[in-house]
């Protein structure tokens, strides 16, 4: 394994459990590293170590990663990428929704209740990079008429109004509001209930008047958005599975871009 190498380890957990887990050598790597994202385990590891090596150390820190699945079990995370034509389910607005799948020439996604239909070229060589490019563009125009309609919602309470919007994964955050009064939001809001992303534009919007979070911040806040407490709970609750969901559906998996 090379400095430009990444290679996928298959790993069964003392409980059991078949684990693929995505290897990257690193040149400026130190030591090596286990971590568990929205995309599942991974490990770093310096140029030049021996995949054996690299076996060895996960099989030492198996029981650590077993419990990593198990957590992220309980918290509802799933991390297999769906696979176009198998029918799946996908969280929509906070709510499950069946997945089917149509075979269709042009990619076309449409949500009615409780079922998201993609529609496309299911016999295409690259279907399954096809679908997640679909599903990621399908959700933030999605989210953008939504955070659209929000934002002018609030704007008389604020009385000031942001100079852009940016849609992106964010691997921590849910938003964040520049000093030039640019808002940058989470496109794994679009999955959680509508209070979540409500509260979110909320919180950015009264970043417009105070930058930092002291009590007049929070005061204002709540002020704003009633359901705050609510929707700060679901987040510290559901926020990892939504990140994780979003990341399943929306991009290649690590084995594939591997």
């Amino acid at each position: 394994m090379d400095a430009a190498d990444t290679r996928i380890v298959e790993l069964t957990t003392p409980r059991g459990r078949s684990v693929r887990v995505l290897a990257r050598t690193h040149p400026r790597a130190r030591h090596m590293r286990l971590t568990f994202d929205v995309d599942g385990p991974r490990v770093s590891a310096p140029h030049g170590t021996p995949p054996a090596a690299i076996h060895g150390f996960l099989r030492s820190n198996a029981d650590w990663l077993d419990e990593r699945l198990r957590e992220r079990e309980r918290q509802g995370v799933r991390t297999a990428p769906p696979v176009p034509g198998v029918p799946d389910t996908l969280a929509w607005r906070g709510d499950w929704h069946l997945v089917r799948w149509e075979q269709q020439v042009f990619p076309r996604i449409r949500v009615e209740p409780g079922v998201v239909t993609i529609g496309m070229d299911l016999g295409h060589a690259d279907s399954d990079r096809i679908a997640p490019r679909a599903m990621h563009h399908f959700i933030a125009g999605q989210m953008k008429r939504e955070v659209q309609r929000i934002v002018r919602e609030f704007e008389p309470a604020i009385g000031r109004t942001i100079t852009g919007l940016r849609l992106m994964p964010l691997r921590t955050m849910w938003g964040s509001m520049s000093g030039d009064d640019r808002m940058t939001l989470d496109l794994a809001l679009m999955l959680a209930p509508p209070f979540a992303l409500e509260y979110v534009v909320a919180h950015e919007l009264c970043h417009l008047h105070e930058r930092n979070h002291g009590r007049r911040f929070w005061r204002r806040v709540e002020a704003l958005y009633p359901r705050t407490a609510e929707a700060r709970d679901w987040l510290a609750r559901c926020g990892h599975a939504a990140k994780a969901e979003f990341a399943r559906w929306s991009r290649p998996s690590a084995a594939r871009r591997a």
